[in-house]
C-alpha cells in the first residue's frame, strides 16, 4: 500500500485549490483523477475546435467508465454536463464568477424555507476575496447597487458591457431595471503569468489561459514536489478503521486488472456532486464491513439551477456577438418580495450564444448561409436564473448499470416542485417587464419544463451541524470521521441564486485553512 499525508479524489476547482494551499504549506498530497490529461493551455483543443472542427476522443473517458442513469422528468443530459477529465468541469466553464447574497445563506429565519447554512456570508466573505485573487476575476460592483458587501476590491478591472448590452442598459434603467457588467474569472490584464484577454470569442478552449482553469494549480502544486497526480484511476471505495478514521481509498488504474490501496492521514473526496455521491454510496458500511456508516442523507437534497432562456429579435441592429462572453447580469430581482413561496432569479444577457454553432449549414450554399444569418446582428438571449429547492423527489442513488470494474454507476431522480413552478411564474413576470422596457418585435420565452440545469449539481452531501439532518460540518468534514472531508458544490444547503463555482472555491479555500490549522 502506498501513502501519503493528503489524498484528494478530483482535481476540479475544489481539488486543485486545496492541491495548491495544502502543498505550499508542506503537505504531501496525492490526487487521484478518474479522467484522462487535459493539456493546459488549451492550445492542442482549440486546434482541434476551430481549426480542425474535431471532437477530440482523447479528452473523454468510455461509457463504461462515465455514465450514469436517470429519471423524471429533466430532459438534460446530466452525463454531459460534467467533464471528468484532468482540472474537471471547469475546463468547460463560463468563468460566470459571482458571490451569493447574504440572505441566501439563511432562508430558513428568514424566508421559512429550506435549510440555514452553518455558516454565514461574513464567514466565507474573506475566502471569496481570497478565491478572486487565485482565479484572476475582472469585476466591480460600482454599477451593482444589488452587490453583495466586500472587504476587498476585485483583483482586476471589470469587462465594459457590450455596444448591445448598453443599448439594452439604457432601455431597462428607464423602467427601473438595473443591468449591470459580470465578475468574470478571466484576465482583463495580464495577471499571475497569466496574459490580457483578447476576447476571440474562444473562451471555453482559450489558447493562451486568459479564462481561469484548475490546472494553472495544478501545475503549481507539482512545482513544488509535493504534489503528484495520478490520471486515468478510477477511486473504487474509502476503507475506514474500527473508531471510524477514513485509513485508506481503494483504486484501480482504468486499464489495469487489479485494485490497489493507498493510505493517507487526510482524505479529500471533491469528485464533482454526482460522482462524490456515488463514492460515498460504494464506500456504505452496508457493501463492505470496513465501509462508511451513517449514509442516511447522501444522496438526498439534490438540487440544480432552473435556466429558462428567452430569445429576443428586434428590428434595428445590436451588433450582437461581438463579445465572446456574456457581459450584462441583473441581481435585482435575486431576493424578490415574496421569497419563499418562490425563488430568486438571476437575469443575464448573453450577446455571444454560439448562433453559429447552433445553425445547420450542411448542404447550403454561401448565400443562404448569409441568409440564413441575418438575424444574428438582431438577436439577444435572456436567462433567467431560477434557483430551487430540494426535495424527496430530487435525489441520487445507485444505479443497476454497472461500470467496467462491476461498481454501480449513480442514478439520478429529478422532478419539479411547485416551488419550482412559482419560480418560473416569476420569471414570466421578470420577462414581461424586459420585453416592455426592450420594446423588440418578436420574443419567446421557454416554457416551464423547458430548463437546463446550467450544469450546477449541487446538494447531496450537504453541510449541518447534525448527523440527523446533513453529511458534513461547516469545514466539509464528514460527520462521525475526523479525517474525511467532502468539498464542492455536493456541500451546498441551497441553490443560491448564482453560478456557483466561486463559492465552490471559497469552501474549498477555507476547507484547506481548516486542515492545516487543525495539523489534521
Amino acid at each position: 500500500m502506498t501513502q501519503s499525508t493528503v489524498a484528494i479524489v478530483g482535481s476540479g476547482v475544489a481539488g486543485s485549490l486545496i492541491a495548491y494551499q495544502l502543498t505550499r504549506r508542506g503537505y504531501d498530497v496525492e490526487v487521484f483523477e478518474k479522467g484522462p490529461d487535459y493539456p493546459y493551455p488549451h492550445l492542442p483543443q482549440f486546434q482541434d475546435h476551430f481549426r480542425r472542427r474535431y471532437d477530440n476522443p482523447i479528452y473523454r473517458l468510455p461509457p463504461d467508465l462515465q455514465n450514469l442513469t436517470v429519471s423524471g422528468e429533466y430532459s438534460g443530459d446530466p452525463n454531459q454536463e460534467r467533464f471528468l477529465a484532468l482540472g474537471g468541469s471547469a475546463n468547460h466553464w463560463g468563468a460566470i464568477a459571482l458571490r451569493g447574497l447574504p440572505h441566501d445563506f439563511k432562508t430558513r429565519s428568514l424566508y421559512r424555507y429550506g435549510q440555514d447554512w452553518p455558516l454565514s456570508y461574513d464567514d466565507l466573505e474573506p475566502y471569496y476575496c481570497a478565491a478572486e485573487e487565485l482565479l484572476g476575476v475582472s469585476g466591480t460592483d460600482a454599477d451593482n447597487p444589488f452587490a453583495p458587501p466586500r472587504s476587498r476590491p476585485y483583483p482586476l478591472p471589470p469587462f465594459a458591457l457590450s455596444y448591445d448590452d448598453r443599448i439594452l442598459a439604457a432601455r431597462l434603467r428607464a423602467h427601473g431595471i438595473a443591468l449591470h457588467t459580470t465578475p468574470q474569472a478571466r484576465t482583463r490584464l495580464a495577471y499571475d503569468d497569466r496574459p490580457g484577454c483578447h476576447n476571440f470569442g474562444a473562451c471555453t478552449y482559450c489558447p493562451i489561459g486568459v479564462r481561469y482553469s484548475p490546472i494553472h494549480h495544478l501545475v503549481r502544486a507539482v512545482a513544488t514536489g509535493r504534489c503528484k497526480i495520478h490520471l486515468n484511476t478510477s477511486v473504487r471505495r474509502i476503507v475506514v478503521d474500527d473508531s471510524g478514521r477514513a485509513r485508506a481509498l481503494v483504486y484501480h488504474p482504468n486499464d489495469a486488472k487489479v485494485a490497489r490501496e493507498h493510505g493517507a492521514k487526510v482524505i479529500i473526496i471533491a469528485a464533482h456532486t454526482i460522482e462524490s455521491t456515488r463514492l460515498l454510496l460504494l464506500s456504505s458500511r452496508d457493501r463492505h464491513p470496513d465501509g462508511l456508516p451513517n449514509l442516511d442523507h447522501v444522496g438526498q437534497h439534490f438540487t440544480c439551477h432552473h435556466e429558462w432562456k428567452a430569445r429576443l429579435l428586434f428590428s434595428e441592429s445590436f451588433f450582437s456577438e461581438n463579445v465572446g462572453f456574456e457581459t450584462g447580469q441583473s441581481y435585482q430581482f435575486m431576493d424578490p418580495p415574496g421569497r419563499g413561496r418562490h425563488g430568486g432569479i438571476k437575469v443575464t444577457c448573453a450577446s455571444k450564444y454560439g448562433t453559429f454553432e447552433m445553425q445547420d449549414f450542411d448542404g447550403s450554399t454561401g448565400a443562404e448561409i448569409v441568409e440564413q444569418m441575418q438575424t444574428v446582428r438582431r438577436s439577444r438571449l435572456l436567462q433567467f436564473h431560477g434557483e430551487s429547492l430540494g426535495s424527496p423527489k430530487k435525489f441520487v442513488t445507485l444505479s443497476e448499470k454497472r461500470d467496467r470494474f462491476g461498481d454501480p454507476f449513480a442514478h439520478l431522480h429529478y422532478e419539479s416542485s411547485e416551488f419550482d413552478r412559482a419560480t418560473y411564474r416569476l420569471a414570466e413576470q421578470i420577462y414581461d417587464r424586459f420585453v416592455e422596457a426592450t420594446t423588440p418585435e418578436h420574443a419567446a420565452l421557454d416554457g416551464v419544463d423547458h430548463y437546463w440545469s446550467g450544469g450546477h449539481h449541487m446538494g447531496t452531501c450537504r453541510m449541518g451541524l447534525d448527523a440527523r439532518d446533513s453529511v458534513v460540518d461547516q469545514f466539509g468534514r464528514f460527520h462521525g470521521s475526523h479525517n474525511l472531508f467532502v468539498i464542492g458544490g455536493s456541500n451546498f444547503v441551497s441553490a443560491l441564486t448564482v453560478n456557483p463555482t466561486l463559492t465552490i472555491a471559497a469552501l474549498a479555500l477555507r476547507a484547506a485553512d481548516y486542515i492545516a490549522d487543525q495539523q489534521l
